[in-house]
């Protein structure tokens, strides 16, 4: 397979995971998330080689020489990152632009959905929202793409993430109560329903975010039609809700208490 510095890193995955997971860890560390297949699934496929050695802090020289060892053929000709367009936001329009700083609540464990989604609505169109955050937010990205706003992210350093939302039309960004919040009768019928060996539980109730939604998303990658996933979360997973939609699966909340949703998650 013939890469440049404009090759994604999930075309190199595709093509040889293992070898080429375990050459990137020795050149650098921090390759190591590759493992991680939630975040290797998020990532690598928005990813290109020249975006990765950015992010690592690893000479993109050094990166292809380790791909060469393992029997990649470097394009030469192609020796230049393509500029990003910054997905349709366009930068040399100057617009108001304000700033939200997310790290605060996630420092104490808090969900800055209303928050973002409350700045959003204030917007005015044409105008431009900036989230510093600790992670590319892909779940918000999606959320609000699907509601029509433009996006931009930027990846200064590993701990430090800022992505542009800019509002194109006076869209809602309201989420709706989700209506699968079931009556205890219909959760427990549903629950009943399965087979104890096939029921699969994970609590999530102490994780800081994002990990509620990477562990979730990692358990229902390979969730058969006969299994159930039991999740014990403490609040509705807003974030999370439109990517299951996504794949197709159907879930239901029952509201135990102010800070605990019993969630089942499982294929029709």
């Amino acid at each position: 397979m013939k890469i440049n510095l404009n090759t994604r890193i999930k075309a190199l995955l595709d093509e040889n995971r293992e070898p080429v997971i375990n050459s990137l860890v020795k050149l650098n560390s921090n390759f190591s998330k590759l493992r991680n297949p939630i975040l290797r699934n998020l990532l690598a496929r928005r990813v290109t080689i020249a975006e990765a050695c950015k992010i690592a802090k690893c000479n993109p020289a050094d990166f292809l020489n380790s791909m060469k060892a393992i029997g990649f053929v470097v394009d030469e000709a192609m020796n230049e990152p393509i500029a990003k367009k910054g997905n349709a936001i366009d930068f040399s329009r100057q617009t108001a632009v304000f700033d939200l700083d997310v790290r605060p609540f996630l420092t104490k464990d808090q969900d800055p959905l209303k928050e973002i989604l409350k700045r959003v609505n204030q917007l005015g169109v044409g105008e431009r929202l900036k989230i510093i955050n600790t992670f590319e937010p892909i779940p918000l990205i999606n959320l609000l793409a699907d509601k029509g706003l433009l996006y931009a992210t930027e990846t200064v350093n590993d701990e430090l993430i800022i992505t542009w939302f800019e509002k194109t039309a006076q869209e809602s960004t309201a989420i709706d109560e989700p209506q699968e919040i079931a009556q205890q009768q219909t959760f427990n019928k549903v629950f009943n329903q399965f087979q104890p060996d096939k029921i699969k539980y994970i609590d999530v109730r102490k994780l800081e975010m994002p990990q509620p939604l990477l562990r979730i998303m990692e358990q229902i990658e390979n969730l058969n039609a006969d299994e159930l996933l039991y999740v014990y979360h403490k609040k509705v997973p807003a974030f999370l809700l439109p990517e299951l939609r996504k794949k197709g699966l159907t879930f239901l909340l029952n509201q135990k208490a102010i800070d605990q949703f019993d969630m089942l998650i499982y294929k029709v």
